[in-house]
């Protein structure tokens, strides 16, 4: 028992925590760049709103993770940062103009962006504390996602790219509701003493730290164009947002499919060896999608994001869990959030959406094809570098 809940009912408390924000990530990454361009954004300037966002990550990611790492509530900082997060998702319905708009959408992405990986990381530790399975409350809020991709396909048919911001504000305020009844205990740190900005270093200039953090930064950065401009793309061939829905859904679905089976397939392949099917995937799947192919081909290109995202993503959690020692490993899941993926995502965003306006959309998904070679050069790296133990005690 934690806090009087039940190892059951901690599970789903965290689990609709992850729905909540899933929500409206199922929202924002397939539609919002539509609602956007409705309000006479180009999408340069979409690149640059979903950039500097990610880039804010990188600036105050590692400190926001710090602090947390120090408060004797793992809740509190969550707490403080779904509020924010629910704020600014419910001004973007309220904002007068382009200034008001582009703060409160930068906000909304930037705290998401912290969100994530502090909720991975108190969710790896009840799972490391016996109060749930990491995988399958991970993959819950893929479902989530899964259910508003479909479902939010078929309203916005109907209801028009309109309602995408209501949506998105109902969606961040039940993720800080839910932030309000979590259970106490479970993803606390168990006794161990919090990291100190002295240690810190030691983990960012590990070599085979900086390999991982490559290789996921590129794998998961390659999904660049994906979330900031398809919906923009597939429209334009004349996809309806119903359609388009359905391919995100698709996606979504083989993600789960892998998350389901995460610890069987963390023992039975490594880290290295799923980065590398990380990195392979995203080379072809985004070639593929430069040649623009026919609808049921691109549906089966779809299911290459469980390697391109799933498999990545669990190779960053499974190395880091036996990789990092245990006061690190918020700090690592941080830095590979922020520096590795929020860096280069933000940065491929923008050079995408310049590429993208001048040479259109084929030259803008080659170049994230080009980031899933170099990611999985970098994977096969890990494997010469690393031998599986501890980077240091």
């Amino acid at each position: 028992m934690t806090g009087g809940y039940s190892k059951h009912r901690t599970g789903a408390l965290y689990a609709l925590f992850y729905g909540g924000q899933f929500v409206l990530l199922g929202v924002q990454l397939p539609f919002f760049a539509g609602w956007l361009d409705l309000r006479g954004y180009t999408t340069p300037e979409i690149g640059l709103i979903t950039g500097a966002a990610l880039i804010a990550r990188l600036v105050f990611g590692p400190v926001f993770a710090f602090w947390a790492d120090h408060q004797s509530d793992e809740r509190r900082a969550l707490r403080i940062i779904t509020l924010l997060f629910a704020a600014s998702a419910i001004s973007l319905i309220f904002a007068p103009g382009k200034i008001f708009i582009t703060s409160a959408a930068i906000i909304v992405m930037w705290t998401f962006g912290l969100l994530v990986p502090l909720t991975d990381t108190a969710v790896l530790r009840a799972d490391r504390n016996g109060y749930l399975h990491y995988g399958q409350t991970r993959a819950t809020g893929s479902l989530f996602f899964l259910a508003t991709t479909i479902i939010g396909g078929f309203l916005l048919t109907r209801l028009g790219v309109g309602a995408v911001v209501w949506t998105m504000a109902g969606a961040a305020s039940f993720a800080f509701f839910m932030s309000l009844v979590l259970p106490s205990g479970a993803g606390g740190r168990g006794g161990v003493k919090p990291v100190s900005w002295r240690e810190a270093p030691k983990l960012v200039a590990n070599p085979v730290f900086i390999a991982v953090l490559i290789s996921a930064g590129l794998t998961q950065g390659a999904h660049a164009v994906y979330y900031a401009f398809s919906f923009l793309r597939w429209q334009e061939i004349g996809y309806s947002a119903q359609t388009i829905g359905f391919l995100w859904a698709t996606g979504v679905i083989a993600e789960i499919f892998l998350l389901t089976r995460a610890r069987g397939l963390a023992g039975k392949f490594g880290p290295a060896t799923l980065l590398a099917i990380g990195g392979g995937a995203a080379a072809l799947r985004w070639a593929i999608t430069a040649m623009e192919p026919p609808l049921w081909l691109l549906f089966v290109v779809q299911t290459l994001h469980a390697f391109t995202f799933a498999a990545a993503y669990l190779a960053s959690v499974e190395f880091l869990d036996r990789a990092a020692p245990l006061r690190l490993v918020n700090t690592g899941m941080t830095l590979m959030s922020t520096t590795g993926v929020g860096a280069i995502t933000g940065l491929a965003t923008v050079i995408a959406g310049f590429v993208w306006h001048a040479f259109g959309s084929s030259a803008a998904y080659l170049m994230m094809s080009g980031m899933g070679v170099g990611a999985f050069f970098a994977a096969i790296a890990v494997g010469r570098l690393w031998q599986g133990g501890k980077l240091f005690e």
